[in-house]
């Protein structure tokens, strides 16, 4: 019982520092991958256990060390990026493995994280300075903007947000809850966009939303939407005259009315004209490329990691490790197309729209995966792991090799035999869901 806690505490502990981008505290003064990730890989480690994430992991290492290594010049950032995310492919690789128990449990915690931040969130527009101070011994961190979550600036909870948001209208609609609970759960996640004042949220939320309500409803998404629209603008009109006292996503428009990411957007690709191939080919940094341009002054960049990656490395080499990096989320949404109303799918499917809706929310800021963002990175190895190792792909394993075999503690999708080979080896067929 004892040994469970203590697995548990650090389960808790290093998903915590994942979710909340915690790499080093005043507290502990080791990187806290290796300080709670590490113990739980090494405990639950087998010898022979099959790695499932080599290509993954190859491609990653490639692309952080040319961005940040080499177009960047930054060694300390990419060994800090690189750290967190081999940490977090092998915490999934080893210690999750084919333990369905395990792999619910850190989805849970994840995003009882997140959930907890949005509160957290809403309680710092009624009690500013504790809250405040609350949030600095959350991070052990100086809080830099306010109101937000467990994040020092209102951009970083945004990657907090998107996910927790989609992932719950999602989930409500493919595990097929009633009515009611859609309901109110949506009026709570537009309530925390509405507070958390996240233009780039409410994008990323309306995109993937969009989506996926487009896959799963088909012909009748139309009037669906047009509902969601309608209940949409009678709630906002509600919760704005209810709360006109604190700060909101308005509030935040009228003060940065002058702020045009476009234009910022705009001017990125200008000096990605001047420099084609990327500014990495051509001996440039950033800072020497806007030095004297008046659209970039104060060291700012377009607020797109998306642009930045490409203005750095250039069409070819940032296409390339881009693709490499999300070719089989292709597969994911393969199998989400064509099995979008199984119930037994619905896990991957809002596994697969948060993780989208953190992405999408990096066009509007420089966080993403290649920098190592917490959320991003354990929604990227959760979907990814749930495809490969519980069933959604077809999985053939021969009894001569045990770890090729899916856990009959995971294994909730129907299995038939398949004749014998000629080999005279006995397969199994795994049917996709």
């Amino acid at each position: 019982m004892l040994k469970k806690a203590i697995i548990f505490l650090f389960v808790v502990l290093y998903l915590y520092t994942l979710t909340f981008d915690i790499f080093l505290s005043k507290t502990i003064r080791l990187p806290s991958p290796l300080m709670f990730g590490i113990p739980l890989i090494a405990l639950f480690f087998k010898s022979g256990e099959k790695f499932l994430y080599l290509k993954e992991a190859i491609v990653l290492l490639v692309a952080e060390f040319i961005y940040y290594g080499i177009a960047l010049s930054n060694l300390n950032d990419f060994l800090v990026n690189f750290l967190t995310i081999i940490v977090c492919l092998l915490f999934f690789n080893f210690f999750i493995g084919k333990d369905r128990g395990r792999f619910i449990a850190s989805v849970s915690i994840f995003f009882g994280l997140l959930l907890l931040s949005a509160i957290i969130m809403v309680l710092n527009h009624m009690y500013p300075a504790p809250i405040n101070q609350l949030r600095s011994r959350l991070i052990e961190s100086p809080i830099e903007q306010s109101p937000s979550g467990i994040a020092s600036f209102i951009f970083t909870f945004g990657y907090q947000l998107a996910p927790l948001v989609t992932f719950l209208c999602v989930s409500l609609i493919s595990f097929r809850k009633s009515w009611i609970l859609k309901i109110v759960i949506f009026m709570a996640c537009l309530g925390f966009i509405f507070l958390g004042m996240q233009r780039s949220v409410l994008i990323a939320f309306s995109l993937s939303c969009l989506l996926f309500l487009i896959l799963y409803y088909r012909y009748k998404a139309l009037p669906v939407i047009g509902l969601i629209l309608i209940f949409a603008v009678v709630f906002s009109k509600y919760f704005i005259a209810e709360s006109s006292n604190y700060d909101n996503i308005l509030s935040k428009n009228e003060r940065n009315a002058d702020e045009n990411r476009g234009n910022l957007m705009t001017e990125n690709l200008n000096i990605y004209a001047n420099y084609p191939f990327g500014l990495m080919f051509y001996g440039k940094n950033w800072n020497e490329v806007t030095k004297y341009n008046t659209v970039y002054s104060g060291g700012i960049t377009s607020h797109n990691a998306y642009l930045m990656f490409f203005t750095y490395l250039g069409p070819f080499l940032s296409i390339m490790l881009f693709l490499l990096c999300y070719f089989k989320f292709g597969k994911v949404f393969k199998t989400i197309f064509h099995g979008i109303r199984d119930k037994k799918n619905a896990l991957l499917i809002s596994l697969f729209f948060a993780f989208l809706a953190a992405s999408l929310n990096a066009l509007f800021h420089n966080a993403w995966l290649f920098s190592a963002n917490g959320p991003t990175v354990f929604l990227y190895f959760a979907t990814l792991h749930l495809y490969n190792q519980y069933g959604y792909n077809e999985v053939e394993a021969t009894e001569d090799d045990p770890h090729d075999h899916m856990s009959e503690e995971f294994n909730r999708v129907s299995v038939r035999p398949r004749p014998l080979s000629k080999s005279g080896d006995v397969k199994t067929h795994i049917k996709i869901a």
